[in-house]
């Protein structure tokens, strides 16, 4: 740095305020964020603006504020999370005082005068926070509303329950717009000079060159676990070491309500928020592993279940395919690995905007080289020159697909339907669905109920020469393992039966209970939104909440049970199917789990009905069919018979992997390239 730069760097006045600003994504928010802080009554402030590597106009917009040397800039090249961009803003603040101001936020002119005014007054408040306001008008002194003032230590170590009404799942009580605090607990104090920062100037990325002054407390960044939670750990972490929040009285900021917001990325609803979602919105690539746990949804631990399948490959092999993947790939995503293991070169057009259920690209494991659906992406996808495009999921795709497939690029299109005709009918996609269907050169249906389904709804217009039946959603074979559990039951003599995932059908649960019959459940999230009937359930003392179990541990954990239960349904079709129920035609995901933990299942008595999953259950012989509890319970207590339908199951769980069928897939996309040809 020149010697003009140190020295006006050494004459900058130390601020009483340090407001730090993380921004990714949010120039269409910045300017009123910004301007909300040049209008306050506190002028003694320094805003700190850490551009989190925004691939919009983010820089520009800030850049014309930078004449007031007040503000400076510093930008991250590549996006690390908000943890590590509050971490940097913090080593950045030279001021007495830090404040939080997010880029699509706003402060209320008193704001920072208010909170100053009370930290100044009482030094045994470690933390200021103003009211707020947020969601649709929500005037609140915190996001637990205004029994947590007083308690907040209390209201952070114990939030309240989660029910299906909470606009939010963490259990967090202030937003960062709200809050100012003193810096005792930080890791590197205040200062934090000789960075290379010119007053109000424009810097890029650099190392820190002060050392931390002693042990401390950071904000948790992505590297260690992305959680919605981060708010409130931090928070809980102060109050730990004593901090003692306090409340200046009064409205005085706004936490903007808008679907981009952090934690409904994360812990969204079903429509809104994901794993999947995260990832595209922050371009989490390939080989950045995630340590995924939401506080309501589904968890994992990115690099514990998919770091087997990093493995890189010089694709495609001589004889391979490029294959261009379109749309979304379900509970199962690392099933396409097994299209690589046989030398093909996968390229990825995700869906954008997935369900919290769904998985979409980009993804951390295998080598796929991923197309952005955005502009140019038609010239992208010409010159990566797929042999054929494979395009599927489920009915939240059919949109997506049938742009892609009206693009008419010229590919072969093979079209794989998992899920929802009847839901598409709902939703307004049935003329998407069909133009989809009838403008591929092949077409793969769930199961062969679905496919006579559509063949009676189209009087016949798809062919068995140019459609397959292949369930879409079969796990890896990878997750298939011998390492069998002894069974409970053997050990108590008791009936010990298992529902990973959505108890459809189970209520209500006293009377499986009065039946004698255990159920554990894996998976937290789905109760969460029930916790009266979990809490009565839980009560009897038959059933079992576990926390959700990965792919590698099926085996082992799930074949201590004696059978599985699927959806619990009554079908009315009477062997008609144009009188089917989704139910009736559906292979539900978790049929895979099962099969690779050798588990008969538990089926409501639909014999005379065309039911898919039934039909199924009666060729291989693994079903326990039942009209009601003690009925089933007869029937799980007879072991000999427990344990033929547990040999044949075991016997035939190779043919629900993914991998099984994966020759039979390519053969089929051939097929198709030949016809388009």
């Amino acid at each position: 740095m020149s010697e003009q730069l140190k020295t006006q760097n050494s004459k900058l006045k130390t601020p009483r305020v340090s407001v730090l600003m993380p921004t990714y994504r949010q120039a269409a928010f910045i300017r009123r964020a910004i301007e909300s802080l040049l209008a306050q009554a506190l002028t003694d402030w320094e805003l700190l603006v850490v551009d989190d590597g925004s691939p919009d106009e983010t820089g520009a917009i800030v850049a014309a504020y930078l004449a007031d040397p007040r503000i400076r800039y510093w930008r991250i090249e590549r996006n690390g999370g908000l943890g590590a961009a509050l971490n940097q803003a913090t080593t950045l603040a030279r001021g007495r005082y830090i404040a939080y101001l997010p880029s699509d936020d706003v402060y209320y002119p008193e704001h920072l005068a208010a909170l100053v005014a009370l930290l100044d007054r009482d030094p045994g408040v470690y933390l200021a926070y103003g009211g707020l306001r947020w969601a649709y008008r929500r005037y609140e002194p915190t996001l637990q509303g205004e029994a947590a003032v007083g308690r907040e230590a209390d209201a952070l170590a114990n939030p309240p329950p989660v029910t299906r009404e909470s606009l939010l799942t963490s259990g967090n009580l202030l937003a960062l717009v709200q809050v100012m605090h003193r810096r005792d607990h930080e890791e590197a104090g205040p200062g934090a000079r000789g960075l290379g920062l010119e007053a109000g100037g424009l810097a890029r990325e650099q190392a820190p060159s002060r050392k931390p002054q002693a042990p401390g407390l950071k904000w948790l960044t992505r590297a260690e676990v992305v959680s919605d939670t981060l708010e409130r750990d931090f928070w809980h972490a102060l109050a730990e070491r004593g901090a003692r929040f306090g409340y200046a009285g009064a409205i005085t900021c706004e936490w903007v309500d808008h679907p981009d917001q952090r934690h409904k990325i994360i812990a969204g609803t079903a429509l809104s928020g994901g794993l999947s979602r995260y990832r595209q919105h922050y371009a989490i690539g390939r080989g950045e592993w995630l340590n995924w746990q939401p506080s309501h949804g589904p968890r994992v631990d990115e690099r514990a279940r998919f770091g087997r399948f990093a493995a890189a490959r010089d694709l495609p092999a001589p004889g391979g395919l490029k294959i261009l993947v379109v749309g979304e790939l379900g509970f199962n995503p690392e099933r396409i690995v097994a299209l690589e293991e046989r030398g093909h070169k996968l390229y990825g057009l995700w869906l954008p905007g997935p369900e919290t259920w769904d998985t979409a690209g980009p993804l951390p494991f295998g080598n796929i080289t991923d197309i952005p659906f955005g502009r140019g992406w038609r010239e992208r996808v010409r010159e990566a020159r797929p042999d054929v495009i494979y395009a599927m999921l489920n009915w939240q795709a059919v949109k997506f697909v049938g742009e892609v497939l009206d693009a008419d690029l010229g590919i072969p299109f093979v079209y794989h339907f998992k899920e929802g005709p009847l839901i598409c009918q709902e939703k307004g996609l049935w003329p998407t669905l069909l133009r989809v269907l009838g403008g591929s050169d092949g077409r793969i249906f769930t199961s062969q109920e679905s496919y006579e389904w559509f063949q009676l709804a189209t009087d016949g217009m798809f062919g068995p020469e140019t459609s397959l039946v292949l369930d879409g959603d079969l796990p890896k074979i990878d997750w298939f393992g011998d390492d069998w559990a002894p069974k409970l039951s053997a050990q108590d003599g008791q009936i010990h039966t298992v529902c990973p995932g959505r108890p459809l059908g189970l209520d209500p649960f006293e009377g499986i209970a009065a039946a004698g019959i255990h159920v554990h459940f894996y998976g937290e999230h789905f109760h969460q939104w029930f916790p009266s009937w979990t809490k009565n359930g839980v009560a009897t003392g038959y059933m079992h909440i576990h926390p959700a179990v990965q792919p590698d541990a099926w085996v082992r954990e799930l074949s201590q049970y004696d059978a599985a239960w699927f959806h619990v349904f009554e079908s009315l079709n009477g062997g008609d199917l144009r009188r089917a129920s989704w139910d009736d035609l559906n292979l539900p995901a978790r049929l895979g789990t099962y099969a690779a933990a050798g588990l008969p299942w538990i089926l409501k008595d639909n014999r005379g009905a065309r039911v898919a999953v039934q039909r199924l259950a009666q060729q291989l012989d693994v079903g326990i069919f039942f009209d009601d509890f003690e009925g089933l319970a007869a029937q799980l207590r007879d072991r000999a018979r427990v344990a033929a339908l547990t040999a044949n199951m075991r016997a035939a769980r190779h043919s629900f992997a993914f991998d099984t069928h994966v020759d039979t897939l390519v053969a089929f996309f051939h097929k198709a390239i030949a016809r388009h040809c």
